[in-house]
């Protein structure tokens, strides 16, 4: 096996000295070509990578180059675009797990600014096909009770363990300190459990302040995943999807974002979404959890929160949050002491839903069926024909109840809608 790699510079492919393999720079873009042996023939998977801050010349270069390359081994490599913060679990393996992300600047010679005299950095895994290593703001904000972090100054490291990392994640922590040059032979290297800190620490990254460190960060192994959907109308409809491997970026301002962590339901708001995605996403919430297979307790708190008002609550669930990315580089108690309680989190009670659903006059099947927006009686939305069935018309026609079209997909309900001509 065999991986050579990469960077774009001046719009053309530049080869990486193998030195800093591993190192990938938010201002960079980079090409990995990765050989392996299959019955003796050589096979090929190449990996585009793109930093977050890369210029949109890189951007397209990367992909240009990466066609180049492609027809260099004769179309036989399979092609991966690779998002900054995204990288699958194959590609981290490749590095065995001593990937550092750096958020922005660029590993080219003679283009490096001057290293950051403090910088911190997030460790997330626990072997070396699931383990990356992120540069966070250097703020105690940016601290995370399920992970492990990296504090380097000028003297040294403190290796940062929260309650909630394992034995694991701490050992691939102490191999990345090394392959970031953050070893011994750099100065002091100190193991800080959370809660016991020392002085300096919390003078490093600027005083102590609150961070993520719910109780449920705190569990080595979390029972059940966070999940993340956007809650959109920008097609017409009201449509609700699953955003896999997510992270701060995937939070869209112009939509409302659904975050379930199981306890709780976070609504984020986005600055720019509209009124309808706003109410129809607190319905579909109660939705959400009135028709989840594991059986959620309808009392599951669901809270609302505005973009930029981001409580340490929610943010610890996403790996290298940036505080400053819409608080104009406050802090969240900052922001709650300027503007008081208006921006801070509401927990929406069940009730209060309950008074939002809208309610739907039923009507006779051969009112609805392969009807015209124009055929069909006033107020009903064709695109939501459906909603005024009876419960037992609904049945007839669909072969099942309500609560079980809409625990389906939307594909699936649009695929039943057009055959029963409710569409």
């Amino acid at each position: 096996m065999l991986t050579v790699v990469w960077r774009i510079e001046n719009l053309e492919p530049v080869p990486v000295d193998p030195k800093g393999y591993g190192y990938f720079y938010g201002g960079d873009c980079y090409l990995i070509l990765y050989t392996y042996l299959v019955n003796n023939k050589k096979c090929y998977v190449l990996y585009i990578w793109q930093g977050r801050h890369a210029t949109q010349d890189e951007l397209a270069a990367s992909a240009f180059q990466a066609v180049n390359l492609d027809q260099k081994y004769n179309d036989e490599p399979v092609q991966v675009r690779v998002t900054m913060g995204k990288e699958p679990r194959h590609f981290m393996a490749i590095f065995k797990g001593k990937i550092v992300i750096f958020e922005g600047g660029t590993s080219r010679s003679g283009c490096s600014d001057p290293e950051p005299p403090v910088r911190l950095f997030q460790v997330r895994g626990s072997d070396q096909s699931n383990t990356k290593t992120i540069e966070v703001p250097a703020l105690a904000c940016s601290l995370n009770s399920n992970d492990v972090f990296l504090l380097k100054s000028q003297t040294g490291i403190y290796l940062w363990c929260g309650k909630g990392s394992s034995g694991d994640e701490r050992a691939m922590a102490k191999e990345v300190s090394s392959v970031i040059g953050l070893g011994p032979e750099r100065g002091f290297e100190e193991i800080v459990a959370e809660g016991q800190e020392p002085v300096e620490f919390w003078e490093l990254l600027g005083g102590k302040t609150p961070y993520a460190n719910d109780k449920r960060l705190q569990q080595v192994v979390l029972d059940q995943e966070p999940r993340l959907f956007e809650c959109s109308n920008k097609t017409g409809r009201f449509i609700v999807s699953e955003v896999a491997q997510f992270t701060q970026d995937d939070l869209s301002e112009d939509d409302v974002m659904l975050l379930d962590t199981w306890d709780q339901l976070f609504l984020w708001i986005g600055k720019e979404a509209n009124e309808v995605e706003r109410k129809e996403a607190v319905v579909t919430s109660q939705e959400y959890l009135r028709t989840h297979p594991g059986e959620r307790d309808p009392d599951t708190p669901i809270v609302l929160i505005k973009q930029g008002f981001e409580p340490p609550t929610f943010t610890g669930w996403f790996a290298a949050w940036d505080p400053s990315k819409w608080s104009g580089g406050k802090s969240y108690e900052e922001l709650k002491k300027e503007l008081g309680e208006d921006e801070t989190p509401v927990v929406v009670k069940i009730e209060e839903i309950t008074e939002t659903v809208k309610t739907f006059q039923p009507f006779p099947p051969n009112m609805l069926v392969n009807k015209e927006p124009n055929e069909l009686p006033k107020g009903v939305d064709p695109s939501e024909k459906e909603k005024h069935l009876s419960d037992a018309d609904f049945s007839s026609l669909f072969g099942m109840t309500k609560d079980n079209f809409v625990s389906l997909p939307q594909w699936k309900q649009l695929n039943l809608k057009k055959k029963t001509g409710l569409f």
